[in-house]
């Protein structure tokens, strides 16, 4: 049986290691199982398609790391005099 994500593990782990995502993977997608790095790359679909082959019980995250101008943008809008959201 294929282990259900977790979100709240999910989003705990990612925050913990945001900014060592950023500094090492901008701008590239990561596969992660278990908390573990299982994969980088280039696309989503390929990383998960391969996690998937390579731990068929578990459901990968994958993700894409921003790139720190992303993040720089994203933080400029959101301390403006007025809140907009913005999508990529």
């Amino acid at each position: 049986m294929k282990e259900e994500l977790d979100l709240k593990t999910l989003d705990d782990w990612y925050t913990e290691h945001f900014e060592e995502l950023v500094d090492k993977h901008p701008g590239k997608a990561v596969a992660v199982v278990s908390g573990e790095i299982v994969g980088i790359g280039d696309s989503e679909q390929e990383l998960d398609r391969r996690a998937r082959q390579q731990y068929p019980g578990e459901t990968p995250f994958v993700i894409r790391v921003p790139i720190e101008q992303e993040l720089i943008r994203c933080t400029a809008i959101s301390f403006s005099n007025h809140a907009y959201r913005v999508a990529y």
